[in-house]
């Protein structure tokens, strides 16, 4: 059983998502609940100590999710992440499992480490039919064995899975509620994906389309986490209201959601620092929205 300490460290995992994750508080306490069932010894054995599906719109916080669990419990370099986009084609468990004696594959490659590691498959159900064999002998019972014959245990490790299923039912239906847009996408999920594979997730959980009010806050965020980021390497700025009206008109996508969000911030920022030292010498100061408001520039008074 983990000492005081470690269990106090966990009851705060579920308020630490919502620092950091924003429109998708229906979702953060069985996300957390996952990592600390497993943390906490109360899983079976016989399989990964925890193992979720996390669908819906692009761009709403699904992989940021695991990626912030995974640092905030056991630090940096413990996810191991595939893109199964990348993984269509008939010779996919052989890139993932290795092609010979010699060849561990992908995951034998990422299985090096200590354990817990966690396991994030982003786009599910892209995956070539025959992936979908291995995923079903990771979850249950929750090893692979690679071409070379060494057998992975996953058995203390976490698995997700992230889809985006179900997105157009969830963008369309912007006038329901959470719990008739959860039935919608969960529906589609059930007629895309195999059941055997289903049966062997316990957790489903549907991220929502995010609204004016939650972009907003996602700005903000971002656009703090980038002005403290460049305070730190020597520039001091401050961020006009009219200039964060601009990175949120120039950053959100109706069908990408806050994805680009992060780079739109960063470049504009970096940009109007870079103009500020070619023209002034200094990079530092009042950021807001320029004469020809297609871009930010650095005020100087």
């Amino acid at each position: 059983m983990p000492g005081a300490d470690r269990v106090d460290y966990l009851r705060a995992l579920e308020s630490h998502l919502g620092r950091h994750l924003r429109g998708q508080d229906h979702v953060l306490g069985r996300a957390a609940g996952v990592f600390t069932r497993g943390e906490l010894g109360l899983v079976r054995r016989d399989r990964p100590r925890g193992v979720f599906l996390a669908v819906g719109p692009t761009g709403t916080g699904k992989t940021e999710l695991v990626l912030l669990a995974a640092r905030y419990l056991f630090g940096a370099g413990q996810v191991r992440r595939f893109d199964l986009s990348e993984y269509q084609r008939a010779d996919a468990v052989e890139r993932l499992l290795g092609a010979d004696a010699n060849d561990g594959g992908a995951m034998g490659r990422a299985a090096v480490g200590d354990s817990p590691r966690v396991w994030l498959f982003d786009e599910l159900e892209k995956a070539h039919p025959k992936v979908f064999d291995l995923f079903i002998q990771m979850l249950e019972p929750g090893h692979i064995t690679l071409a070379t014959g060494e057998v992975v245990s996953l058995r203390d490790d976490y698995i997700a899975f992230t889809s985006n299923l179900g997105s157009a039912e969830a963008m369309r239906m912007s006038r329901s509620s959470q719990a008739s847009v959860e039935s919608a996408v969960l529906r589609r999920v059930a007629e895309a994906l195999r059941p055997e594979i289903l049966a062997r997730i316990p957790d489903q959980l549907v991220f929502a389309r995010l609204s004016p009010a939650v972009q907003r806050e996602i700005a903000q965020l971002h656009l703090a986490e980038e002005v403290a980021r460049l305070r730190g390497v020597g520039f001091d700025l401050q961020v006009s209201a009219a200039a964060l009206e601009f990175l949120m008109r120039e950053g959100f996508h109706p069908h990408l959601g806050a994805r680009p969000l992060r780079q739109t911030i960063e470049r504009h920022l970096q940009d109007a620092v870079a103009r500020g030292l070619f023209a002034y010498g200094f990079g530092s100061g009042r950021i807001d929205v320029g004469a020809s408001r297609d871009r930010l520039e650095l005020v100087v008074k």
